[in-house]
């Protein structure tokens, strides 16, 4: 069964998206390596409401932040490097 949760607000801290929608949003992400993140570690922070999994705008900024680099010499997080 799959749950659709559309939780949309003009605040990023209570804006949320489903796995679907981030991996839309997300060029070159597909579905399954979001749910390989989540078992890993790697990936933006979510939040589990019972079996349902979303993802805080905020916490997918701020992961985005994370990712950018002004170089290819740069480093690599850890927990992304593992993961790309």
């Amino acid at each position: 069964m799959v749950t659709i949760v559309q939780l949309h607000s003009d605040d990023p801290e209570h804006t949320f998206l489903t796995p679907q929608e981030l991996a839309d949003s997300l060029p070159g992400v597909p579905l399954s390596r979001l749910g390989a993140w989540r078992r890993n570690g790697g990936g933006p922070q979510y939040v589990k409401f019972g079996r349902t999994v979303v993802y805080k705008l905020s916490d997918i900024e701020r992961w985005i932040g994370e990712q950018t680099h002004r170089s290819t010499g740069d480093a690599i997080a850890p927990a992304s490097r593992r993961y790309r």
